[in-house]
């Protein structure tokens, strides 16, 4: 694997190179399996998001930003099993998490990918639709076939799922996950650290972010960074 920091920032892709790419199968063959071993050249040049402004109303779709601290997130989120992310809000980390989680469940067999957060409608409509939006606006050619799109459930046929729970004691323990992300732990007040550890012992690779407050969140952002 090129892991992110070894990759160039900004995406290569143009309309006519994606254009030619479109018409060539062999080319797309190529592409497909750079992307797998190259992430963040996949993140950039083939992986959209929605944007929103506080101030307008509605979204618009861009590519991934190609910023510079989303690529060293995202390099750490490879080389690190175990991250904690603290951050302020509009940084898009749920979005590049999600990418991740993504990028296993759509380039690796038989992957099982959790994504844990206070309520199960919002782990369906925040976490595993943005998941579902980052796939479907790829080139049909590099799309895996989804064998289930339903409440909570994103499945590949290559037996690869991101699935959506709500938080609480052992939530995750029903399934049988590779790897685990939890969004906005602070908002799990009273329930962080159970299904931290939890997924910690059900999966070989957890991240956990969250926009920075105190409270039991807190107290564990600043006990790992002392």
């Amino acid at each position: 694997m090129i892991y992110p920091l070894d990759s160039e920032l900004e995406p290569v892709i143009t309309g006519r190179i994606f254009d030619r790419i479109m018409q060539d199968p062999d080319a797309q063959v190529v592409e497909w399996n750079r992307c797998k071993n190259e992430p963040w050249y996949w993140l950039v040049n083939y992986v959209f998001t929605k944007r929103k402004d506080e101030n307008v109303d509605g979204a618009s779709v861009e590519r991934f930003p190609a910023d510079e601290y989303l690529r060293y997130v995202f390099d750490m989120c490879f080389r690190e099993r175990y991250l904690a992310i603290d951050k302020s809000r509009q940084m898009r980390l749920t979005w590049l998490f999600m990418s991740f989680g993504l990028y296993w469940a759509e380039f690796h067999d038989n992957e099982e990918v959790i994504c844990q957060t206070k309520a199960e409608a919002i782990a369906d409509s925040e976490l595993v639709k943005r998941a579902l939006f980052m796939f479907e606006h790829q080139p049909v050619w590099m799309r895996r076939g989804i064998v289930n799109n339903s409440y909570c459930v994103l499945g590949f046929d290559n037996g690869s799922l991101i699935r959506g729970i709500p938080s609480g004691a052992h939530k995750i323990r029903a399934y049988n996950p590779t790897r685990g992300i939890i969004d906005e732990c602070g908002f799990l007040e009273g329930e962080f650290e159970e299904c931290k550890n939890d997924m910690l012992a059900c999966c070989k690779d957890v991240k956990v972010v969250s926009s920075a407050m105190a409270g039991e969140w807190g107290d564990f952002i600043n006990s790992v960074a002392a």
